[in-house]
């Protein structure tokens, strides 16, 4: 049995649904209940301040809706939404949900929505913080943090950080399986972003966060998912 153990907060107003759900996260041993919240205000001042990794949110709430809530976190969350209603389903996956249960929510419902919600959660725990890459007979770590983009060139890829640029020997399609699926993103058959670095989408292409500000541009098969994970407020997008 692996031994990790990851924390859950409820949000639901009904104290019915919510109760319920207690009792499901109770009864799984990898789970840790730290937080059950029947306002999205309260359960919003929790999240800011805990660590958190699954959130299992009603979207229908007085004040904020269980959506306003999850696109104005500050830190990522793998969320799976609870709700009587099957029309916000589409909505759900714009703000990257990993399951949409409708109640009422049956037991085997429940315990795949979170086995899939797990194993994002330790795939994300598993995630390199730098990566090494040998270039002109030398090895440099390059802090993710401070990675903007790459760009292909033919055989090679060129890493654009914050304070240096370095060339290597490879490809995209390698460092699409390597960096992190929730921080980067391929925008372009030449070019993978750092989704942080983003400082607004425009019909023109992306622009990016530098010491003087990157614009890129965005492949038509790649637009369609890139307008879809930040077409709504919280993306400061331009039209």
């Amino acid at each position: 049995m692996n031994d990790i153990r990851f924390r859950v907060v409820i949000v639901d107003d009904e104290t019915p649904a919510r109760r319920l759900l207690e009792e499901y996260v109770s009864g799984i041993p990898e789970l840790i209940l730290t937080g059950s919240f029947s306002h999205s205000a309260q359960a919003a001042a929790f999240l800011d301040e805990q660590a958190t990794d699954i959130l299992l949110c009603d979207i229908q709430m007085p004040q904020m809706s269980g959506m306003e809530l999850v696109r104005r976190l500050k830190k990522p969350l793998c969320v799976i939404f609870t709700t009587a209603h099957s029309r916000f389903a589409v909505e759900s996956f714009e703000v990257d949900a990993a399951d949409y249960l409708l109640k009422p929510i049956a037991l085997p419902r429940f315990l795949k929505a979170m086995d899939k919600a797990m194993a994002i959660c330790e795939r994300t725990r598993q995630a390199p913080e730098s990566i090494y890459v040998k270039a002109d007979y030398k090895i440099y770590k390059i802090d993710l943090q401070e990675l903007i983009y790459v760009e292909s060139q033919h055989e090679y890829v060129t890493y654009y950080t914050s304070n240096k640029r370095i060339t290597a020997y490879g490809s995209l399609k390698a460092l699409e399986h390597t960096l992190p699926r929730d921080r980067f993103l391929r925008i372009h058959k030449s070019y993978i972003i750092s989704s942080d670095k983003i400082l607004n989408i425009n019909r023109n292409g992306v622009i990016l966060d530098s010491r003087e500000p990157v614009r890129l541009p965005v492949g038509r098969v790649y637009r369609q998912r890139l307008t879809a994970l930040y077409a709504h407020p919280a993306a400061g997008r331009e039209s």
